[in-house]
């Protein structure tokens, strides 16, 4: 079905609602009488927010007939909708700081308690656009419909920081947390530590004037996770009560059944431990810098959405903690300021950072013959295909397609592909990972050029070796498509050269390309006026050019998915500015 007219889309509907907001913040700190090195503070916050409006669809127009279910009998009969929402957010945190410097013994002591309540309500009731209620049950309008969630997160934590002479620096760290969303496991502890030594400023490091800053780092730390695409209640069980469409009859009314919803009570918090060692320099009075970390994070329980056997719960997809992840890398940053006079000043600074990316872990049947790893990432095209798979010792959402054969003339075989098994047969069997989402390298940019009053300065970021499946390709070059109902339907400029006339090939690996890029994402001119003697102001004027220019051998519209398929999304603008701004 060809999409609405976009201007039928404004034009027959009306919707209007009123926003009021409330957002509130207090804060309270106390130093002890007598006691100045310890102080108090308690933080409150709320966001409260009420909104209400109405959707009126008028009888006999397009959006009606999609609402209502009526196409058949070539009538609709509209709707009004009347709906309201309510959030409430509230937090609270509290804490103790006690800090005291003992002849260069500095020693900093923290602990404190923080409280957080997420409450959402929505309400919704629908009506023919003659006011009447819905009683047939064949109407998609709905009863007056209220849902209500909330979930709670509690946290208690201490830090301890100690340096000795500004040179040896430790800090220890502890967060205990809780949170509603899981029913048996509300509990986690998070520790970490860390420590650091200022190397220039020790006696040795006295002559050495050239290098301003030299500084070792260690750290070891546990953070945890609990956000999951699951609502508010994903571990307890819960209930759905049905549409007015799944209504049965009884004797002379109708009976609403409600659906038992699948849950896990054994979910628990996802935690990630990190292991860090940096190294900071600094030369010519820091005109030149560097940073360099090397790092080792695991993520343990990892929390996700993934199928389940059949009839082992109430729903053929639950959240579980079903893996362990590893990332292992290392991060470079570089700023320099080459050329600074009386009228010119010139900065810049580039980044660097390699991340490799395992699954380490999924389940205790991983290594079984038959178990290839949790298929996702659905394309359009059919119903429940996937192209991507989390799978042990692969990278998060590789993706899993077939190894397409090629003809002498270097075209696609169409249908045809490696028999990697050599079994005789091609199935599941042969797919394989190619490629991931994730890029191995990620580059940054950035620099700023002064002269006088003129400032001149641009960005820029790269991504190396990131993967796309082109889902654009695989659904625009099936040429069995080409003429429907007499109408000719647009192809892809590659439709030919791949030749595809009996099926789509979906899980050719033809379609997964290298979408490596470089991206200048902004530019920006701008010129200060400076006046006034007694009463200084500054005037700046400036245009700025945002998403410049894009450098890849990606054919699809933009090479910058994070989830790796290309689904024909809405391009990225380039947009202009012209902007003053004053200062006095």
């Amino acid at each position: 079905m060809a999409g609405q007219n976009p201007v039928a889309l404004l034009n027959d509907k009306i919707d209007k609602s009123n926003v009021k907001r409330f957002i509130g913040n207090a804060q309270f700190d106390y130093k002890i009488h007598g006691l100045e090195d310890l102080r108090l503070n308690l933080n409150l916050g709320i966001d409260n927010s009420h909104s209400d409006g109405t959707v009126d669809v008028a009888p006999d127009t397009e959006q009606s007939m999609h609402s209502t279910n009526q196409q058949a009998n070539n009538h609709a009969s509209g709707y009004h909708t009347n709906y309201s929402q309510i959030r409430d957010d509230q937090t609270l945190e509290a804490y103790a700081d006690y800090s005291h410097d003992w002849n260069g013994h500095f020693l900093d002591v923290m602990a404190g308690y923080s409280w957080a309540h997420y409450y959402n309500e929505t309400f919704n009731e629908q009506y023919k656009a003659d006011g009447t209620p819905a009683t047939d049950a064949s109407y998609y309008l709905s009863k007056p419909y209220t849902f209500k969630t909330e979930y709670y997160l509690v946290s208690f934590f201490g830090r301890i920081n100690y340096s000795y002479d500004n040179r040896y620096l430790l800090t220890a760290t502890v967060r205990r947390d809780g949170t509603s969303r899981f029913a048996n496991n509300k509990w986690g502890l998070f520790p970490s530590v860390a420590a650091s030594w200022n190397i220039k400023n020790e006696a040795f490091m006295q002559d050495a004037e050239a290098m301003s800053a030299l500084k070792l780092r260690l750290s070891w730390g546990e953070t945890g996770q609990q956000d999951l695409n699951a609502g508010n209640y994903p571990s307890l069980p819960t209930y759905y009560v049905n549409k007015d469409q799944c209504a049965y009859p009884f004797g002379t009314s109708f009976i609403m059944p409600i659906t038992a919803k699948g849950y896990n009570a054994d979910l628990k918090w996802e935690t990630t431990r990190t292991i860090n060692i940096g190294l900071d320099l600094g030369f010519f009075d820091n005109r030149l810098t560097a940073g360099f970390d090397v790092y080792q994070r695991k993520t343990f329980d990892l929390l996700n959405y993934t199928p389940v056997a059949a009839l082992s719960n109430l729903t053929n997809y639950l959240n579980a903690n079903i893996g362990d992840l590893e990332n292992k890398g290392f991060e470079i940053d570089i700023n320099a300021v080459p050329i600074q006079s009386e009228n010119w000043y010139w900065q810049l600074g580039v980044n660097a950072s390699y991340n490799k990316v395992k699954i380490t872990r999924l389940t205790a049947d991983d290594d079984r013959a038959d178990y290839y790893g949790v298929e996702t990432g659905g394309i359009s095209g059919g119903t429940g295909n996937t192209v991507q798979i989390h799978q042990k010792g692969q990278a998060p959402n590789s993706f899993f397609v077939y190894q397409q054969v090629y003809d002498t003339n270097g075209k696609p075989i169409e249908g045809v592909y490696v028999d990697r098994n050599n079994d005789g047969k091609i199935d599941t069997n042969d797919k394989y990972c190619f490629g991931k989402a994730a890029p191995d390298w990620t580059f940054g940019f950035n620099t700023q050029l002064q002269y006088k009053q003129w400032t001149l300065a641009l960005s820029a970021h790269a991504n190396v070796g990131n993967y796309v499946y082109n889902n654009v390709m695989s659904n625009g070059d099936l040429l069995t498509d080409l003429s429907t109902n007499n109408f000719v339907n647009n192809r892809y400029h590659t439709a030919e050269q791949h030749n595809q006339k009996a099926a789509a090939q979906y899980w050719s690996d033809m379609y997964v390309t290298d979408a490596s890029f470089l991206k200048l994402d902004n530019i920006t001119l701008g010129r200060d006026f400076r006046f006034g003697a007694k009463t200084p102001m500054t005037l700046n004027a400036f245009i700025t050019v945002q998403n410049v220019a894009c450098l890849t051998g990606y054919e699809g519209i933009d090479p910058e998915i994070f989830s790796g398929i290309d689904n024909n999304m809405y391009p990225r603008p380039r947009t202009y500015s012209v902007g003053v701004k004053f200062n006095f």
